[in-house]
């Protein structure tokens, strides 16, 4: 049985005894439950459960730092779902409950359904009388994902006979894709000349180099075609789309307010905290007016980390 959480709740107090004494507690549950007497994951807002350490290191680290705000459920430290505490108020009614996450991620992904009873699938209860229309695809993939959500992956042995995790990558994929998040396919020159994209999208050999787009088969000299008919390009480009990324983190209620964090919270007392504390910041604020008066833009940064963009490579930059 966990003990109380409610001393996290003090984390802005921690010299309190209430919260030197849930510390304590925290650390005997923690080593009980992993069975572990040398280290466990620290769950300090500065290693938030990354690194692991000794009991003596990972208790300073919380009276130092403070413990992981949401993190109310210790599944890093042998907590299982359905385990019953001593004191639940603090816990089962808390926003950030893993067992209602998905749902606010879902209602937030579809908004119009805002009314819908998500923890009762069985009864089909709508506010907004969407049960009486035929469902369409968004209403498809918002139930697919949902009915996702309610099985379990794995029970007390890990994927026993009759597991519910996808049965293949293409059945795994098929959520990404729901939720919005999906990659995009492009077919590029087998050197890297280009990519066959907008108005040579329909090219078969390259601009550049005259390659061939298509793989060929070497006992035939054709073309390789799929099962469908569709021929295979010898090379392609994956990438992740940016913008449906930025608008997933507008459109998420957990996420939002962090977006605009850097114009409705900062505060400007000299002290540098974040990038907009910088001057590269404040003069690109300066020089677009307009775009830094809208607290939803967002601005991109580009970290090289030694990558050599330019064809003189020898050149170190």
């Amino acid at each position: 049985m966990a003990p109380s959480k409610g001393w996290m709740d003090l984390v802005g107090d921690r010299l309190n005894d209430v919260y030197l004494r849930g510390v304590e507690e925290f650390l005997d549950y923690a080593f009980k439950k992993t069975g572990r007497r040398g280290e466990i994951r620290c769950p300090c807002v500065k290693c938030s459960n990354t690194y692991s350490a000794t009991r003596e290191v990972v208790g300073t680290h919380l009276k130092v730092y403070g413990i992981i705000h949401n993190y109310t459920f210790w599944y890093h430290h042998g907590e299982r779902v359905g385990e019953s505490e001593s004191n639940l108020e603090s816990v089962e009614q808390s926003e950030d409950e893993p067992s209602n996450e998905m749902h606010d991620i879902l209602r937030d992904l579809y908004p119009e359904f805002c009314g819908q009873d998500t923890n009762d699938m069985d009864t089909n209860i709508f506010a907004c009388d969407i049960h009486k229309e035929e469902l369409n695809e968004e209403t498809n993939k918002f139930y697919r994902l949902l009915r996702d959500f309610e099985q379990p992956l794995y029970q007390d042995e890990l994927l026993p006979q009759g597991s519910n995790l996808p049965q293949s990558y293409y059945d795994a994929k098929k959520v990404i894709q729901d939720l919005g998040l999906s990659y995009k396919k492009i077919d590029a020159c087998v050197n890297n000349c280009m990519l066959y994209w907008k108005e040579d999208e329909r090219l078969d050999f390259c601009k550049i180099c005259g390659y061939s787009r298509w793989k060929t088969d070497k006992y035939n000299g054709e073309d390789k075609v799929k099962t469908n008919g569709k021929r295979i390009p010898k090379k392609i480009l994956r990438y992740f789309p940016l913008k449906p990324r930025l608008q997933r983190l507008f459109m998420s209620t957990k996420t939002a307010s962090l977006m605009r964090w850097h114009k409705d919270k900062r505060v400007d007392d000299g002290v540098m905290r974040h990038p907009a504390d910088s001057m590269a910041w404040i003069s690109f604020d300066k020089l677009h007016p307009n775009f830094a008066s809208d607290s939803r833009n967002a601005r991109l940064g580009l970290a090289s980390d030694g990558f050599q963009p330019f064809a003189n490579s020898k050149n170190a930059i």
